[in-house]
């Protein structure tokens, strides 16, 4: 019996890169959720923003 052929790291990245690009809708779904995760950073933010002015007024 023959060993099987183990792929390097970066082989297997470069595979998954090349079935990326050539699959638009996956492209797309990647893309809607690193959107949403950067809207709610933001809107993370904000709110801890908004919270540290409230607690400087209520001094």
């Amino acid at each position: 019996m023959r060993k099987p052929i183990r792929s390097t790291l970066e082989e297997l990245i470069s595979e998954n890169k090349k079935e990326l690009m050539s699959d638009p809708a996956a492209i797309s779904k990647i893309e809607k959720k690193l959107d949403e995760r950067k809207a709610k950073e933001v809107y993370v933010e904000e709110l801890e923003d908004y919270k540290e002015k409230e607690m400087k007024y209520a001094k």
